[in-house]
């Protein structure tokens, strides 16, 4: 996906690569958060399960692997099928907007816009 590695291993892909840890870092900044990131997925779960019970968002903090790794997998493959490449900046809004169109899902349908959610999300609701 960042073209570093001739061979997209796992880790790489869904944590180490430069555009995918640009997510996390997003991710965690939205929620107040600073961490050591873990070197493979699983860790990363698990770090992430430890954090829950700390945060005050915390239906959207489930959230923010499933989207980073969704968001992930569809830019990856609009690359490899469609032969589109998303800036580091469309990547990120594709995140947050698949980050925001779940959270409002999730609320049924609350009445906020896309900068206030982030607000909300930043703010701990």
């Amino acid at each position: 996906m960042c073209r570093a590695e001739e061979e997209e291993f796992v880790h790489h892909l869904l944590v180490h690569c430069r555009w995918v840890f640009s997510l996390w870092h997003l991710g965690l900044f939205l929620m107040g958060i600073s961490w050591v990131h873990p070197s493979k997925v699983k860790d990363v779960l698990a770090a992430w399960r430890r954090r829950m019970k700390k945060c005050l968002a915390l239906d959207v903090w489930k959230m923010i692997p499933l989207a980073i790794w969704w968001t992930t997998w569809k830019d990856r493959n609009r690359r490899i099928f469609e032969g589109i490449d998303l800036s580091l900046q469309d990547f990120k809004l594709y995140f947050l907007t698949i980050l925001y169109s779940w959270s409002h899902a999730h609320d049924g349908g609350a009445n906020t816009t896309f900068l206030d959610s982030v607000d909300n999300v930043m703010q701990g609701y």
